[in-house]
Formats: structure tokens, C-alpha cells, sequence
């Protein structure tokens, strides 16, 4: 396994990632994509991007705009701005020496939000999978002010309420879902609302007894399993 800093740049602002590699001359990459407040260098994204390289596939894991090591201000972060990241950053993903033509997303909570954004209208992803992720985002608006450390912007309040996103995904395949039977930030029946309305082929699986984070090892490891199977297949 080998890993190399990135930097990409997105609006002006640079973004700061982290490519690993498996031992190999070529293989197919998978940009992972983290929740809102979350960043790439959390335990569950080095644990992912470790074991993806065992099987001999690549990750990209990155920070959004405002988060972990990249440029600008949580406050003035919104949906359009992090999904314009995640474009930049298959951009430059696409010119990386090594890199085979197969690509795929990884997103967990707004993270697999986005990753679903861009697989609607992007023809070089291959297949996604998206883990405790919301079919909305109204939920979130109600509740901003309770879970940020800082008063968000008013461009972030009209994207949860306005950037939507199961209209969308009706000729979206190849789509992975995980959800944990105990999500209480996310519950499982938005994981049931975005796998009713994508096109096959598709798969659902809803883990017993897993929160919204994947906490306990046991789940987490069982979606990264799931997760790496449905790349292997589709990729």
C-alpha cells in the first residue's frame, strides 16, 4: 500500500486529499466521500482506504471546503459548494498515473448524498455504494443549528432545502445501499426510499443493530465487506 498527498482546487480553495494505491502498476479507484461534519482522515476513512487496497483497489479520501485540512469556512459551506468538490476532485482523479478507467463512489451520510448527486449525472461513475445516507435533507435544515459548532450560511439552508435529490435517481444503477437498523440521525427508511425509486441493478441492506456512524467494529467491517463486493462486481 502506498499513499500520496493531493491537492486540488475548487472555487480557489485548496482542497487537501490523500490517494492509496495497491502494489500494482494500474487499478480502478474509488473516491470516498465524507459526511458533514466529518473529514478524511477519520478512523472509518483510513480503515477503508487500508482494506481497499489490500484487494487491489485504489481511494481517494479527501476534505471538503471547510473541513479537516482544506481551504474555507465551515459557515460557508453548502450543498452546491461540496458537490462542485467532489467534481474537481474526480477531475484531477481521472489524470492520476495508474489509474485504469474504472471509477467508483463511496459516501457515507451527506457524503453518499452527494455521491448519488454526481452519479446522476456523470457517466464515468461506474457504481456507487452509500452508507446511512438521508433521501432528504429537510430533516437536517430543522436541526442545523443543534448540530453545528458554527452558524451555517444562508446558501447552505436554501440547498438542504431546495437541492433535490430522489427526483434525480431514477435511471441512477448500480447503487449500493447500507443502512444501520439503528440510526437515529438517518433512519433506515431513507436508505428504503432511495432504493425504491433507482434502477437495478441495485441492492439494499439494512445491518442489525448498526447506528449512523457504523460504531461498533462488527458493522463497520460488514459494510466495508458488502461495500468491496459490490465494486469487485460492478467496477
Amino acid at each position: 500500500m502506498n499513499e500520496h498527498p493531493l491537492e486540488i482546487l475548487s472555487d480557489g480553495l485548496k482542497l487537501q486529499g490523500v490517494l492509496t494505491t495497491p502494489e500494482s502498476d494500474s487499478w480502478p479507484l474509488v473516491i470516498l466521500s465524507h459526511g458533514f461534519l466529518s473529514h478524511k482522515d477519520s478512523s472509518k476513512y483510513r480503515q477503508l482506504a487500508r482494506v481497499f487496497a489490500q484487494e487491489s483497489v485504489a481511494t481517494v479520501r479527501f476534505d471538503f471546503r471547510g473541513c479537516g485540512e482544506s481551504d474555507g469556512l465551515l459557515a460557508e459551506s453548502s450543498i452546491s459548494g461540496r458537490w462542485s468538490d467532489l467534481q474537481r476532485v474526480i477531475d484531477r482523479s481521472l489524470e492520476l498515473d495508474g489509474f485504469d478507467g474504472r471509477l467508483g463512489l463511496l459516501g457515507s451520510s451527506l457524503g453518499g448524498y452527494l455521491a448519488l448527486l454526481e452519479a446522476s449525472r456523470s457517466p464515468q461513475v461506474r457504481c456507487v455504494a452509500v452508507w446511512s445516507t438521508p433521501s432528504h435533507l429537510h430533516d437536517l435544515a430543522e436541526r442545523l443549528p443543534e448540530v453545528t459548532p458554527v452558524e451555517m450560511s444562508p446558501k447552505c439552508y436554501e440547498d438542504l432545502l431546495t437541492v433535490e435529490l430522489l427526483s434525480r435517481l431514477e435511471n441512477v444503477q448500480r447503487v449500493l445501499i447500507v443502512h444501520g437498523e439503528k440510526d437515529q440521525q438517518v433512519p433506515p427508511e431513507h436508505g428504503s426510499r432511495l432504493y425504491e425509486v433507482l434502477d437495478e441493478p441495485k441492492a439494499l441492506h439494512i445491518l442489525e443493530k448498526a447506528d449512523h456512524r457504523f460504531s461498533a467494529p462488527e458493522s463497520r467491517e460488514e459494510a466495508i465487506r458488502l461495500s468491496l463486493e459490490w465494486f469487485k462486481k460492478y467496477l
